[in-house]
């Protein structure tokens, strides 16, 4: 997992301030739970902690290293959105076994990987369902074993939550 530190920081747009002045810590393994009404800057931080908007003010890092104005691939944390994105031609393996496949590791440790997390998110029976056969639910945990895999970080966006 990782470490993330949040300090000081601003988010705005125009002249309207969505986050003032926040310091977060987040030590590895922990479980953080946004909560908040709609409007009131929630996906706003996950999207600047992922590097997807810019802060104006603050700083953002991770394990030590400050990614604040980091390229989004260069600040090695995943994402899964709650649009999910999952490849629709794929299985419900080769999808979570994509990113590890793709970085050229060896069959039998994608193997283990994918097991160890199919078994963890409760996927094990829908292995070779592709996603347009699965529930909600499913597709997002699909997701989040895929994005397991790519970064140390893992910020999951959905409703209510980063975990």
């Amino acid at each position: 997992m990782g470490i993330v530190n949040i300090s000081k920081l601003d988010i705005s747009y125009d002249s309207i301030k969505i986050v003032d002045q926040l310091d977060l810590a987040i030590n590895d393994g922990e479980f953080l739970v946004l909560l908040g009404p709609s409007g009131c800057g929630k996906s706003t931080l996950l999207n600047a902690i992922g590097g997807l908007i810019d802060t104006s003010g603050g700083s953002i890092h991770f394990d030590g290293k400050d990614v604040t104005w980091a390229d989004p691939k260069d600040r090695g944390i995943g994402m899964v959105f709650q649009s999910y994105a999952l490849y629709p031609t794929m299985s419900v393996e080769k999808n979570m076994s994509f990113g590890l496949r793709i970085a050229g590791v060896d069959k039998e440790t994608i193997n283990k990987k994918v097991a160890w997390a199919a078994k963890l998110l409760q996927l094990e029976p829908l292995l070779k369902r592709k996603p347009s056969a699965l529930s909600g639910g499913q597709r997002q945990r699909v997701a989040i074993g895929r994005a397991w895999f790519v970064m140390p970080i893992s910020i999951y966006l959905t409703n209510l939550c980063r975990i």
